[in-house]
């Protein structure tokens, strides 16, 4: 399977409650594996993840994946879920190559 080009969404919150990402997409044919906040989604042409993460103590979700429907399914599922638990979300979008490349 060839994966598309790389994106990375960084999403921050006041997490005033959980939000179990993984139970918001389970039923989804994608869903590979997952709980609470990690979730790995694939489909034919691409990858897609999320992650809870934390930056100098706080924490944030970030929605990793390629350039096709899915990854933009996940992120708006990501915002969408959190934005009910939460008195505040936000999403920073961020393009970059990784070292790697």
């Amino acid at each position: 399977m060839r994966l598309l080009g790389k994106r990375e969404v960084r999403v921050d919150s006041y997490f005033s409650l959980p939000t179990d990402l993984a139970a918001e997409m389970r039923s989804w044919s994608e869903f590979v594996c997952g709980e609470e906040y990690a979730v790995t989604l694939k489909s034919q042409s691409e990858s897609v993840s999320t992650s809870l993460e934390h930056d100098e103590g706080q924490p944030f979700v970030v929605v990793r994946g390629g350039e096709g429907p899915l990854f933009f399914r996940a992120l708006g599922a990501v915002v969408y879920a959190m934005a009910g638990n939460s008195d505040d979300v936000w999403p920073r979008v961020m393009r970059w190559r990784s070292l790697d490349e």
